[in-house]
């Protein structure tokens, strides 16, 4: 019996022990062994049947916001085999230059992979968990000879004027989705050589078009067409529009007489992940644009499935615009307030009523006047310092 089954499982020995002990003591040995043998080859084939419907393991990687502002991660999820195999390859070589760097400094040499000069400020190596972190984000990929495109979009990073000369604490947006604390935005930004200016409305916060008649969008097109929606326009997708993402004419495109309607204009156009794009190709999905004012965000009327059911939604506006406005108002009137401070103290204070006539003799007397301070010359002045006369 034990050479019979020593292929089995565990599990499936358990099961072949429960169903022979419910065997007859007088069975004969020939019958036993028949049986036996067909048990077996039918726990066997169970074993087989199981490994086939056993879906592979995952191979994926993902990544989500943490819960630190400012903050994401990258998960990969794998086969254990491979994912130590692949940890392994990281952290000796992480180790290999941790090394190099403490012989560097020991020797006074040219420091290794000196992230940010980091090593040379602090004196010390830098960490592991630091040393991985860069060998991962500087990896070269190995595409075999396969062309990888330039990509489409820049990275968007929105930061408030006002965050970035220091005078508020707005956050920033990193493609229209996540928050960054201000600090990390003027850290990204002060890193970058070129500035990109969005003009909002300073009311509402709506993105301003920019003009275009032409059938293919122009790069500043799709930059604005990002800004006014970070994901995919559909109601409740949430591709983002950064990449897997198609810009689509809202009213078709008229390719014989462009005059006629489908105007390549931002009021016409939206970003669609690819999926939806096949949908709305498909009549699946039936936008309109809802005429709006000129300084409100844009809406757009959306027919989903084929009974008609309707949802309108709002486009994406710029959320630290209202707040840099409550700023600069508030400040106008600290600083009104201020002013007219200033000059009721510069006016001169009333003179002293002389006591009257008809006061009684034994009164006593009225203390004596206060004197008039002189007019305040013109410039800046501290009530709080001496006169300046």
């Amino acid at each position: 019996m034990l050479r019979e089954s020593e292929n089995l499982s565990d599990e499936s020995r358990r099961l072949l022990d429960i169903a022979v002990a419910t065997w007859s003591t007088d069975i004969p040995v020939d019958r036993f062994i028949t049986l036996l043998r067909a048990l077996v080859g039918l726990l066997a084939r169970r074993e087989e049947e199981d490994l086939e419907a056993a879906p592979p393991p995952p191979r994926e990687v993902t990544i989500a916001p943490d819960s630190t502002s400012g903050v994401g991660s990258m998960t990969a999820r794998g086969p254990i085999p491979e994912i130590l195999a692949y940890w392994k390859r990281l952290d000796e070589t992480a180790r290999a230059i941790q090394a190099a760097q403490r012989k560097a400094l020991r020797e006074g040499t040219e420091i290794p992979y000196d992230v940010d000069e980091l090593v040379t400020t602090s004196g010390r190596p830098l960490p592991l968990d630091r040393l991985r972190y860069e060998l991962q984000l500087h990896a070269e990929f190995d595409t075999e000879g396969i062309s990888v495109p330039t990509q489409r979009f820049r990275l968007h990073v929105t930061v408030p004027a006002l965050t970035l000369l220091g005078a508020s604490d707005a956050p920033g947006l990193l493609e229209g989705t996540t928050p960054i604390p201000p600090e990390m935005a003027r850290e990204l930004a002060g890193r970058e050589g070129t500035w990109f200016r969005v003009l909002t409305d300073p009311c509402s916060g709506a993105f301003l078009p920019l003009p275009a008649d032409r059938y293919q969008p122009t790069p500043a097109m799709l930059e604005h067409l990002r800004l006014r929606n970070a994901t995919c326009a559909v109601p409740g997708c949430t591709r983002p529009a950064s990449w897997a993402s198609e810009c689509d004419h809202i009213e078709e495109f008229d390719h014989e007489n462009p005059a006629q309607g489908g105007r390549t204009e931002l009021e016409n156009l939206h970003m669609l992940c690819w999926q939806h794009h096949q949908d709305k190709t498909a009549g699946l999905l039936d936008p309109t644009r809802i005429p709006t004012g000129t300084r409100e965000a844009g809406r757009t009327r959306w027919r989903i499935g084929r009974d008609g059911d309707q949802v309108i939604v709002a486009d994406d506006i710029d959320l630290a615009t209202r707040i840099a406005v409550e700023q600069l108002e508030t400040a106008w009137r600290v600083h009104q307030s201020r002013r007219k401070s200033a000059a009721s103290s510069t006016q001169d204070p009333p003179p002293h009523r002389l006591a009257s006539r008809t006061s009684p003799p034994d009164s006593p007397a009225p203390p004596p006047p206060i004197p008039l301070r002189p007019g305040i010359p013109p410039g800046d002045w501290d009530p709080n310092d001496p006169p300046p006369f």
